[in-house]
């Protein structure tokens, strides 16, 4: 049962001869579909069809045989959808009253193709393959593209484009840093914190702010610096240096003198 339904899923069946004999309309799709291997013989079609062959008066057409079939219970085909001239679906249902039907099985007719649907779980076994086939497709890839160093991280070697085919070397390694945590030798990033006002600060302003430290008086630079404030701690400082003479050396200066001093 599984292997003959496996193969009917497979099949595409057609026949030119009987088209070009008989033609291909809505009122003989279903005697043209009666002669595709997706034709159950024991379906209620072929019951009517063999019960109308010696009546006088039938006409073969699928609107006679649509009402005859809603008299029987069982399996019958029926036109679901109809788009003259070169598209039909047809609907193998099993039929328990004549308002109550239960679904089996669709099939295409696509000019002079016949196709069997395939059913939503096979549609869906089918795209999950494919869906994990490409991704373990894509991560055996991108293992072999991974590298790492110590500046820049984590990374992955951009592949030489082809020709024609847009550079993605730039793009690519600007979305690699924008995940690497930032280091002193990582191109790309600046240090917080600096600005064009810091390079102002000339080596000589910073060594006055050093004199001011060990002279004892404190001077404090917002962050907000006047270009003023700037030109005036850029100036030499000269630091006053008190002449504060102890008593030897009073004493040594009175002996070169010719004095002597007093005990």
């Amino acid at each position: 049962m599984t292997d003959s339904k496996q193969k009917l899923d497979e099949l595409q069946w057609k026949s030119p001869e009987w088209i070009q004999s008989f033609g291909l309309r809505t009122d003989n799709v279903l005697e043209y579909f009666s002669e595709s291997p997706f034709f159950d013989r024991t379906s209620n079609n072929q019951t009517v069809k063999m019960q109308s062959q010696f009546q006088e008066g039938y006409q073969a057409n699928s609107a006679h045989l649509e009402e005859e079939l809603k008299k029987l219970v069982g399996v019958e085909f029926v036109i679901l959808h109809r788009r003259e001239p070169d598209f039909w679906i047809i609907r193998k249902q099993n039929r328990k009253s004549p308002e109550l039907v239960e679904p089996m099985a669709d099939y295409f007719i696509i000019g002079a193709d016949v196709y069997m649907a395939p059913t939503v779980k096979d549609v869906i076994s089918s795209r999950l393959l494919s869906t994990a086939l490409s991704l373990k497709e894509s991560m055996n890839k991108l293992q072999t593209l991974a590298q790492f160093t110590p500046s820049d991280g984590h990374t992955y070697k951009v592949q030489q484009p082809t020709a024609g085919a847009p550079d993605s070397a730039s793009s690519s390694r600007s979305r690699t840093l924008g995940n690497t945590p930032y280091t002193p030798t990582t191109p790309g990033f600046q240090a917080v914190g600096t600005s064009d006002k810091n390079d102002q600060l000339s080596r000589g302003t910073i060594d006055n702010l050093f004199n001011i430290s060990l002279n004892g008086t404190p001077a404090y630079v917002e962050d907000e610096t006047s270009e003023n404030n700037i030109e005036s701690l850029t100036k030499p400082i000269r630091p006053q240096v008190s002449i504060h003479q102890t008593s030897d050396e009073a004493t040594i200066n009175s002996l070169k003198k010719g004095k002597r001093s007093i005990q």
